[in-house]
């Protein structure tokens, strides 16, 4: 908890409860997993946000990305339908939950979990901005975090130089 608080203190992040700070334009920016392969390039969860939107009282929250394989960006919408935990569910190569944990103007950090096909599971951790790269006080604040998720600081990649969807 207390390394938690510290990746919120790096980010100057507060609590992602207001849902209209969440909406806009968006880019990802580090992505981590426990599964890397799951975010290795042109991996199927390789996101690269573009937008969040959510209707009137947040109980939908759409997320527009691109994924890019063959060379090929593919542009997607999944709408997340608030549980009754507070996670967003939806289906994406598999079946999906997330939830953003902690929200500013210039950054969110969304954690999320994959369950495939097959019945392999993935956490997951997305960290999106406004086009800039973490500092390297947030990205030793997000290599503290990703180990409380058990991800090791190797899965997690700066994606934000490797995203050449549309904008």
């Amino acid at each position: 908890m207390v390394k938690f608080l510290l990746l919120a203190l790096a980010f100057g992040l507060a609590h992602a409860d207001d849902y209209a700070e969440l909406q806009g334009k968006w880019e990802t920016i580090a992505i981590a997993a426990n599964n890397v392969d799951k975010i290795e390039k042109e991996g199927p969860m390789r996101l690269y946000v573009r937008e969040i939107d959510c209707n009137d009282d947040c109980s939908e929250m759409g997320v527009t990305f691109y994924v890019n394989a063959n060379n090929q960006c593919s542009k997607t919408k999944v709408i997340g339908y608030r549980q009754a935990d507070g996670t967003y569910r939806t289906q994406f190569e598999g079946d999906n939950t997330f939830k953003p944990v902690h929200a500013t103007p210039e950054n969110i950090v969304f954690v999320s979990d994959n369950v495939d096909r097959a019945g392999k599971k993935t956490k997951l951790i997305y960290v999106v901005g406004k086009g800039q790269p973490l500092t390297s006080e947030q990205h030793e604040k997000l290599v503290e975090f990703a180990h409380e998720k058990n991800i090791p600081e190797e899965n997690i990649h700066n994606v934000l130089a490797t995203d050449t969807c549309p904008k």
